[in-house]
């Protein structure tokens, strides 16, 4: 499994990280970056199952990373989590219309995340050889 952590807060990837480790998921399978240029050459390299991304980021906002995922690979549309601390209802319709399904408000709530997280975590082992 590799999963995709991308914030531009090295806080907010950590919690993130730390909330897949309750669920089970092994360091090796999580890669952590602070801006979507990184994240799309390991994507490239090695692929995706889960990503999480910020919607705003200086250098890529989430906007531009998830459209140039989306294109060049459509699945990881239900596989796609949209992170944001934003309140305006602006930055989730534009990330609507470009495919995005799942969104997980800032600050994310542990509770909220494990019960949304473990059932795809679960799927997507159990799609893996």
């Amino acid at each position: 499994m590799k999963i995709i952590i991308l914030d531009d807060s090295m806080t907010v990837r950590i919690m993130i990280e730390s909330y897949l480790e309750d669920l089970g998921v092994e360091d090796e399978e999580m890669f952590s970056f602070e801006n979507g240029y990184d994240a799309l050459k390991s994507i490239e390299e090695k692929s995706a199952d889960i990503i999480f991304s910020d919607i705003n980021m200086p250098i890529m906002s989430g906007f531009e990373f998830a459209t140039i995922v989306f294109e060049k690979y459509p699945d990881l549309k239900k596989r796609f989590f949209a992170i944001s601390g934003d309140e305006t209802k602006v930055s989730y319709l534009k990330m609507k219309e470009i495919g995005v399904h799942h969104f997980l408000k800032k600050p994310i709530n542990s509770t909220h995340f494990k019960h949304f997280i473990l059932p795809l975590i679960t799927k997507q082992r159990n799609q893996q050889p």
